[in-house]
């Protein structure tokens, strides 16, 4: 039995609308590969046109067990049928000769389910919730028939999942509604679980880093199962709206086969899908500069006489579900619009540009659009459509029909195509010395097109519950490498007014490095990534679950192996792009869990699992444009003509050029985990879990300059900076995670979160800040110098949440998050080896000194500062980025009867004013030639309060 899957032509250039996706599927006795896809497949011939079904395995729920009879002896022959109570959607199934049932490839959501035998009692369990990820076991016992036919009972999952081996949480459309949620993003709450954070995330994207997250593409994220990331920097692709999503998932480390490429954890957002009955939403949220006191920093300002900058922000939007066939055929769609006036203050010196000084409009929108389609085309097969389009010039669509081939196998087939294009935008007034030059055809900004396919087929016999499946990736990136035709940099602020006639450019001094690159060039970055693995859950024991997996891994096109060296001017040294590539990328994967009652209440896992690192698109690129492209730097250059009477192209072509180069031993860095952990029911709803992780990893890509001066003489001289990307870092990751969580129930929740972590290796700066900065070897001859804490070393953490349903349709919600210092480098300021490059640490400090060893710190800082004849600086001056933070909501519904409600909605961020330096993308002043060395300049806001309102039908 298989099928064959063609997908017709993607053209990543055409509207999105108008890419089409044919896939046709026949019937056969043996089993074949397609080209595109592994399948064994069973689905009527079906081509559907820009139109995405069903439901990836990666995001389904599953209901298994056994069913006997009054003397205990198993049934075969039962058949099961789920309802999904919301939708009307039917499944069955038929229990084996061993009495056992399993049904795979649900949708989370609200369960009813029957069980039946002619000449045997029906028995009816009612209100199962599933939710992403779960294996709901529950056994049935049949009674003879009677007078009484059937036998109604109750569905409630029990709070510790007695065969899970991972360290994983869901969480609950509950929590989503009733908790304080900023900006309505919904991931956020992924805070509120231990081993979560977001130290190496940007400002520019909502992300968090899971786990053991080194840089911005250490964490997984997917949407129904598919992939949700950008292959370049690794960050969520797009936000999906908040009133799209049901649940999600966070996996803190990727210990099951179904999972791997990155280091960190997993993120699977589950979207909403239609019901049988109409239902929708429409909402706004509003907060402007009223609702908030400024941060210490802005009050400052507005102390010395400076305005008070204006702030505006509304977010509205609409949801609306419903059905168009019930039972079969069912729609979804959002969408939302954020406006933020955000306006800032200029506090530029009066006697050098007081022009400039004033209140400036910042700020932001975003178009989220969101369409999904589900249908059920038998109790065998169901498709679903999902299209989102946020209005930042990127575009997703995922395709994922869903087949149940007979009772115990089912496979999910998942295709997913679209584009991400980002592109500069320049807003007036506004002002920039030095920067990019690219003029016609080049173009500023990046495409990536993705495509991607994956299916996993699940089999149930016996004991075994096993997972075959596969993935292919293809995320090619197109950009111009912009030339920047020469950038000054100054060791002090001077008035710099080209536009006025008085200005002498002549004028300028104490010029201490000058940039230059060109000419444009354009540069296509390859990434094929390839995935196979196999799975096996094994209960070969009452009360013991074994989980055991294999998963191969693969990319091409990363290694830049395509390229020869015929393609540059020169030779590259120490390159050859024919013997690079990495091929060995076995991973085994081992986890068990003990029942040790065997009655759900206590249960001992544990686990290891070997994952290899994916590359991201923004590692090669400088290589392929090496030489093509001239890259100059000069230190202490001669002004105001860095290349002394020569034109820039004379002067590049006698100069030692600097390059990029990748090493020919780069592989997927390989990461082992192990994981040993409990969980203790408690109470009916209440349940507290304890793991402990430690991560270890090797040959992670570090970028060192292997031609770095030695007593004033480079290795090869006729060459400028070669900096080489080696797979030289490592790390190590180990934490305790604490989480007690009383599940809703008595109409109160509760979630109580710990975490403590460290990290540390020669991997990762904690003051540089960007797309995967920090894998940077300081000084060549004294790699030592860059061991040391991690950036997303924050030592503990400690978040509690709850919501209390009050009298009068009242909900309140909390969430307070404490979370310790990270840790800061001490810069010298100047290039002191020699390299080319400013970062060097100040003489007789490490890596991460700063808020772990402060008073040894200060001291080496002050003995540099007396040879440059600057004030010593106390160590009471150092700031800390410790988070002390209390938000709450709370809401009003006014019932106006059919379903209809109109809530009320206020929010209030930071609630008691406390005063949290720093913030993502904010880091410490490292350079230690300053005044301010050590402290954070930057601060949020000391409250921020918003008010909604939501009609609900």
């Amino acid at each position: 039995m298989a099928t064959r899957i063609r997908i017709g032509e993607i053209y990543p250039e055409s509207p999105p609308l108008l890419q089409t996706f044919v896939l046709l599927t026949t019937y056969s006795l043996d089993c074949r590969f397609s080209a595109m896809l592994k399948t064994a497949l069973l689905l009527p011939v079906l081509i559907l046109a820009s139109v995405a079904p069903a439901f990836a395995q990666a995001a389904s729920a599953s209901i298994s067990g056994t069913i006997t009879d009054a003397q205990g002896g198993v049934l075969p022959g039962v058949t099961l049928t789920v309802t999904n109570a919301e939708s009307g959607v039917v499944r069955t199934s038929v229990t084996e000769a061993d009495g056992k049932y399993r049904v795979a490839g649900l949708s989370p959501g609200r369960y009813n389910m029957t069980a039946d035998l002619p000449g045997f009692q029906t028995v009816a369990v009612r209100d199962i919730t599933l939710q992403i990820g779960q294996d709901y076991a529950r056994d049935f016992q049949l009674a003879l028939s009677t007078l009484q036919e059937s036998v109604t009972v109750t569905g409630e999952a029990p709070i510790v999942e007695a065969t899970k081996t991972e360290v994983a949480t869901v969480v609950t459309q509950e929590q989503i509604e009733s908790l304080p949620v900023q900006d309505r993003t919904a991931l956020s709450l992924s805070l509120l679980l231990p081993g979560v954070g977001v130290d190496t995330t940007r400002a520019k994207r909502n992300a968090t880093n899971v786990g053991a997250s080194v840089t911005t593409s250490a964490t997984t994220y997917l949407v129904d199962g598919l992939s949700n990331s950008v292959n370049k920097s690794g960050e969520q692709r797009h936000d999906i709206p908040e009133a799209a999503i049901r649940e999600f998932a966070v996996h803190t480390t990727q210990l099951p086969a179904q999972y791997g490429q990155r280091v960190g954890g997993v993120v699977n957002i589950v979207t909403k899908s239609g019901t049988n009955d109409l239902h929708g939403e429409a909402f706004e949220f509003f907060r402007n500069q009223k609702m908030q006191r400024n941060d210490i920093f802005t009050q400052q300002q507005i102390d010395q006489g400076r305005a008070d900058p204006r702030y505006k922000r509304n977010q509205y939007g609409f949801a609306l579900g419903g059905p168009i066939i019930r039972n079969k055929l069912h729609y979804f769609g959002t969408f939302e619009r954020t406006r933020e006036h955000a306006f800032f203050t200029v506090p530029a010196p009066v006697q050098f540009y007081p022009s400039l000084v004033g209140s400036y409009e910042g700020g932001s929108f975003t178009n989220i659009e969101f369409v999904r389609g589900d249908y059920q085309m038998n109790t065998k097969q169901n498709l679903f459509y999902r299209y989102i389009n946020p209005d930042r010039n990127y575009m997703n669509k995922d395709y994922t029909p869903a087949d149940v081939l007979r009772n115990p196998v089912t496979m999910p087939v998942s295709l997913g195509a679209g584009q991400y294009i980002g592109t500069q935008q320049y807003r007036f007034p506004s002002v920039t010395w030095g920067g990019n030059q690219c003029l016609w055809p080049c173009r500023t900004g990046t495409m990536t097109t993705f495509t991607e396919a994956q299916e996993t087929l699940s089999i149930s016999t016996g004991n075994h519950n096993w997972k075959v499946g596969g993935s292919i990736q293809f995320f090619p990136t197109h950009e111009w490498a912009a030339s920047n035709p020469g950038t000054w940099t100054f060791g002090r602020d001077q008035l710099f007014d080209p536009n006025s006639p008085s200005f002498n450019l002549n004028s300028l001094t104490g010029a201490t490095q000058f940039t230059a690159a060109f000419p444009n060039v354009y540069r296509d970055i390859v990434s094929h990534t390839y995935a196979a693995y196999v799975a096996d859950e094994w209960k070969p024991l009452s009360g013991l679950t074994f989980n055991l997996g294999l998963r191969y891994d693969i990319q091409t096109g990363v290694w830049d192996e395509h390229h020869t060296q015929a393609e540059y001017p020169r030779p590259l040294p120490y390159v050859n792009f024919a013997s690079r590539g990495d091929k060995n990328n076995v991973g085994p994967r081992l986890g068990v869990a003990w029942d040790v009652k065997k009655n759900g209440r206590m249960v001992v896992r544990g686990g290891y699992g070997l994952v290899y690192t994916t590359v991201t698109n923004a590692t090669q690129g400088s290589e392929i444009t090496a030489l093509k492209q001239n890259n100059i730097i000069i230190n202490n250059p001669s002004y105001p003509d860095p290349y002394q009477g020569r034109d820039p192209a004379s002067f590049a072509s006698t100069a030692p050029p600097n390059i990029n180069i990748l090493s020919n031993d780069l592989v997927n860095a390989p990461v082992n985990t192990y994981t040993a952990g409990f969980s203790q029911q408690l109470l009916s709803d209440t349940a507290i879990n304890v793991d402990g992780v430690y991560q270890k990893a090797n040959d992670y890509f570090t970028v060192e300059n292997i031609n770095t001066p030695k007593n004033g003489v480079r290795p090869m001289p006729e060459w400028g900076q070669i900096l080489s990307t080696d797979p030289i870092g490592d790390w190590t990751y180990k934490a305790l995670l604490v989480r007690l969580e009383k599940r809703l129930s008595h109409r109160y929740q509760y979630q109580v979160s710990y975490t403590l972590a460290k990290q540390d290796g020669n991997y990762g700066s904690p003051d540089l800040v960007g797309i995967n900065q920090g894998g940077t070897i300081t000084d060549y001859y004294n790699p030592q110098f860059d061991l040391g804490p991690l950036p997303s070393d924050r030592r503990h953490a400690l978040v509690v949440s709850d919501a209390f349903q009050l009298p009068a349709d009242v909900v309140i919600g909390t969430i307070f998050n404490f979370r310790t210092t990270s840790p800061f480098s001490a810069r010298a300021g100047v290039d002191i080896n020699g390299d080319g490059v400013n970062t060097d640490y100040v003489p007789g400090t490490t890596k991460s000194m700063g808020d772990r060893n402060n008073e040894a710190m200060m001291a080496a800082v002050n003995a540099y500062r007396a040879t440059l004849g600057l004030a010593a600086l106390p160590v009471s001056q150092i700031d800390k980025n410790t988070l002390y933070r209390f938000d709450v909501r709370g809401s009003k519904a006014i019932q106006l009867g059919g379903g209809r409600r109109v809530e009320l909605i206020g929010q209030v961020f930071n609630l008691f004013g406390r005063t949290n330096l720093g913030g993502v993308g904010s880091q410490f002043q490292t350079n230690a030639r300053a005044a301010t060395f050590g402290k954070i300049l930057t601060a949020q806001a000391r409250q921020q309060g918003e008010v909604a309102l939501r009609f609900v039908w």
